[in-house]
């Protein structure tokens, strides 16, 4: 079984990412989820009306076809093998308003280079899973530096298996202080946490369901 300290994120998907990861998300399958995934992103989008969206951790694009009403998208992931797959897909999806792709190597892998409060909407679709635990709170520091309205999440419903580098955080206790959790359940072995950036005069007050957001 592999330890915390044999996983080093950025070469286990530099390896695993491109081709072999866009075929797994196309494959039969995975259809089930993409289509939860899909109805969850049309009502919430089509309720917030953002003007500029982040995929963040992108990989292969497979999330691409959900934006494409969205006028300003960014797709940042730190492995170059997902970043070519994915840029390929973002032609194919929207060639006339191309996706702005970011592939980054930093020193940190919790650092995002975004300006702040630049964003609408935060996308994390199946990444946080795979995020160190001694790492995803400075990660969630980035994103709300960088987020000026929601947080988007779809994990796994409780799930751990660190031989598969997957890890079951506590997002209650993470998104404290940071983001106010607005929705948060489960469907299809998945979960799905919509969460309001806190504005730092209105930090810890409760915010209202899904249902009685409006658009910022």
């Amino acid at each position: 079984m592999h330890t915390d300290i044999e996983y080093d994120p950025d070469n286990y998907w530099e390896t695993r990412g491109g081709p072999s990861y866009k075929a797994y998300t196309e494959s039969r399958d995975y259809q089930i989820y993409r289509g939860a995934q899909a109805a969850f992103f049309e009502e919430l989008l089509g309720r917030l009306q953002p003007q500029r969206l982040l995929d963040f951790g992108c990989g292969s694009g497979k999330s691409f076809p959900l934006w494409c009403d969205v006028p300003e998208v960014h797709g940042y992931d730190r492995a170059r093998s997902q970043i070519e797959v994915a840029r390929a897909e973002m032609l194919r999806i929207r060639p006339e308003r191309p996706y702005n792709l970011m592939h980054c190597l930093t020193d940190s892998r919790t650092e995002v280079p975004y300006d702040d409060d630049y964003f609408d909407v935060v996308a994390a679709v199946e990444v946080f899973l795979h995020v160190l635990p001694t790492e995803l709170p400075a990660l969630l520091d980035e994103l709300n530096r960088i987020c000026r309205g929601h947080l988007a999440i779809i994990t796994a419903a409780p799930f751990e298996n660190r031989a598969a580098h997957c890890f079951n955080h506590d997002y209650q206790a993470l998104l404290k202080g940071r983001f106010d959790i607005v929705d948060d359940y489960n469907l299809h072995k998945q979960r799905y946490i919509v969460a309001r950036k806190l504005p730092l005069t209105t930090r810890g007050e409760q915010t209202a369901p899904l249902a009685d957001l409006i658009t910022q």
